[in-house]
């Protein structure tokens, strides 16, 4: 249904370029709305979540954005005037746009900047100073935001600040499944609590009448410095390189040779569609990925909140999914048309070099729990004869220095 056909011939030039702005236009709100509503926050602060600015922000999008209403401003308002061809072309271009702006290698373009949106202009956007919080929406035309109040250059004579990107607060974690839920658990267990709960998903995610605290270094919620951990020793940051270096390699061999889609046919057989099983595949290997780069992100954040038992269960994930991929493997032999030997030898090079990897890891804490053992135990028989000799004199038993060792505040 549209309400007009004057605009259904895409060939004519007023029809193209017509589309072209109001699908713009639309962006802009849709892309407003998305940093003032916590519903469609939900999903754009993945986007924004990144403490770097570079070409690889403009690829860090959302999982879940089938879960936000934003499709009802960019999509089907634009459904009403023009053909869907057409519209679609122009979103896409639109979202292409974009790409080359999120970048720190060009400087400002004034006269450009009249008009355009530029690289400039939406490294404010990406800002988390408080002067660039809830500036310059635009994809491709700035004229919208000279319009209704939301533009801000890059440099001002009166603030010569650097500017920090990201989102507050900060992500602090590396976990592609963290950054495409935390807002939604925000929204629904904390935001809850200082909004009614049927007005949560269209209201600010802030409390009423709050504000965001400038960028300080003394700032828990708008840090100067940036999150990055580091893994705890050597052993951990080998072990996390070479499990994303095997990431990359594998979804990448799937990606350019399982074109004759042997895996699901191996696995459901000639009768199922073979659309279901390539999903079911597809599926698969995503989660798989989302497992590794979850374990990677842990071994990365050790280092700063990693206790033995986070370090045990680290090590009990990690053999799980290798169990996990080894199935795999073996699985992968007996395809039609496969290499047994090829895969086999695969599969038993993966379970070697990665158990002996485990045990090494194993092994390290156990020597970190040696290690702290003995220091514990030398310093309590250091204080024993104090505490003995005092209550000597006094003619009291108390319980021996072994009791406060043994407790928990010394393992």
């Amino acid at each position: 249904f549209r309400v007009t056909d004057s605009l259904s011939d895409s060939t004519k030039p007023f029809t193209w370029w017509s589309c072209l702005i109001i699908a713009d236009f639309l962006y802009y709100w849709f892309h407003r709305l998305s940093h003032e509503i916590s519903w469609m926050w939900t999903t754009h602060a993945v986007h924004h979540s990144s403490e770097e600015y570079n070409l690889t922000t403009a690829l860090r999008q959302p999982a879940l954005d089938f879960l936000a209403p934003s499709f009802i401003i960019s999509s089907v308002l634009a459904a009403v005037l023009f053909p869907w061809p057409l519209f679609s072309a122009h979103a896409t271009f639109n979202l292409l746009y974009q790409f080359w702006i999120h970048t720190q290698l060009i400087p400002p373009l004034p006269l450009v900047e009249h008009v355009f949106n530029t690289p400039s202009l939406h490294r404010i956007h990406h800002g988390r100073n408080l002067r660039a919080l809830g500036k310059n929406y635009a994809a491709i035309l700035i004229i919208w935001d000279r319009m209704f109040g939301t533009y801000e250059p890059e440099i001002r004579e009166e603030d010569d600040t650097k500017l920090y990107y990201g989102i507050i607060p900060q992500l602090r974690s590396y976990d592609p499944i963290f950054a495409n839920v935390h807002h939604f658990y925000h929204m629904i267990m904390i935001q809850t609590k200082w909004q009614k709960w049927w007005q949560v998903p269209f209201r600010h995610w802030t409390p009423n009448n709050a504000s965001c605290p400038e960028v300080s270094k003394d700032s828990k919620m708008n840090p100067a410095s940036k999150f990055d951990p580091q893994p705890p020793t050597l052993r951990w940051k080998i072990y996390a390189y070479v499990q994303f270096a095997v990431l990359l390699f594998s979804v990448g061999v799937y990606l350019l040779f399982d074109d004759d889609d042997a895996i699901s046919r191996f696995l459901f057989g000639p009768g199922l569609d073979v659309a279901w099983g390539k999903a079911f595949v597809a599926i698969a290997i995503v989660s798989l990925a989302l497992w590794t780069l979850a374990d990677i992100s842990a071994i990365c954040t050790l280092g700063v909140k990693g206790t033995r038992s986070t370090r045990h269960s680290l090590l009990r994930s990690e053999c799980a999914r290798h169990t996990v991929i080894l199935l795999v493997l073996v699985i992968s032999a007996f395809l039609p048309d496969s290499e047994p030997q090829l895969f086999l030898t695969m599969a038993s090079i993966y379970a070697l070099f990665n158990a002996s990897s485990l045990l090494m890891l194993r092994n390290e804490l156990d020597e970190e729990k040696d290690a702290t053992t003995t220091a514990n135990i030398v310093f309590a028989d250091a204080e024993a004869p104090l505490v003995a000799e005092g209550n000597e004199e006094q003619g009291e038993t108390k319980v021996s220095d072994w009791t406060w060792y043994k407790s928990k505040k010394y393992q």
